[in-house]
């Protein structure tokens, strides 16, 4: 990819992450849409610089926020990815402290970017070994508690004064017989696609995304290879003529499904 490209895909990553709604709703310490666009109308966009970290997808969404906070007049970012150890065993990391220039407090932030398929009352992810309600427990109950830890307390001589959850991402519905999720508090406003098996996709027109399109996926005009259904080994994000996002996942999903 030209860097002219890879400028102009980066500022689409940062605006998607700005105006990407929060999956879920009335939660202790979720950052709500109100909170997003509060942030967002003094948010200042980086000079696009090349990404030189891990290529999972985690860790450059988290890069994106790590700059976002970096450039925003309002915060200023104090620590990050925070070891924590205790007893000699590592007991979790903390993704940000920021400072809140408005309060002159600290506060802790974790964010997450994830993508969940309505299954069997469930919320699960491609891989389906993680599901949205875990995932959700154990950022309110593990990660953003970490703060409080003596792990953290010997190490730092503060407690911050806020803790943050930013978690964004798409949830799909299925298709063409739907499914339920899980009855977690889901977001009305959160970005969703649809899902479907690759035998149920056969003669369907479909784009690939590669992964780290799924922050920002293209207009279908703007992509050039199209998805073969019937060569997917593992669960695939795809767009329609429409602009649809989709995830078309092996007919044996969700069993025997190899980690993405």
């Amino acid at each position: 990819m030209l860097q002219k490209e890879m400028d102009i895909q980066l500022t689409k990553d940062y605006l998607a992450v700005l105006n990407m709604p929060s999956l879920i709703s009335s939660y202790d310490y979720v950052c709500d849409d109100a909170w997003l666009e509060t942030f967002r109308k003094k948010a200042q966009l980086p000079t696009p610089r090349e990404y030189l970290g891990n290529h999972r997808l985690g860790f450059y969404y988290q890069w994106l926020w790590q700059q976002l906070i970096i450039h925003h007049p309002d915060y200023e970012l104090i620590e990050e990815e925070v070891q924590l150890h205790w007893n000699k065993q590592t007991v979790g990391s903390i993704d940000f402290l920021v400072k809140n220039l408005l309060t002159d407090e600290i506060e802790h932030w974790e964010v997450a970017i994830k993508f969940y398929l309505a299954f069997d009352n469930r919320w699960p992810g491609p891989n389906a070994k993680d599901n949205l309600d875990k995932k959700t427990a154990r950022m309110i109950e593990h990660q953003l508690t970490l703060s409080e830890h003596g792990a953290f307390t010997q190490t730092f001589d503060f407690i911050p004064a806020k803790r943050r959850l930013i978690m964004q991402g798409r949830l799909f519905h299925a298709w063409p017989k739907p499914q339920q999720g899980s009855t977690i508090h889901i977001n009305p406003s959160a970005h969703t696609g649809l899902w479907c098996y690759q035998s149920e996709a056969e003669d369907m027109l479909l784009k690939t995304l590669t992964k780290k399109q799924w922050i920002a996926p293209p207009a279908f005009i703007e992509l050039e290879e199209y998805l073969d259904p019937s060569q997917i080994t593992v669960p695939t994000q795809a767009i329609d003529s429409k602009n649809k996002v989709w995830f078309v996942v092996p007919n044996h999903w969700p069993k025997h499904n190899s980690e993405l």
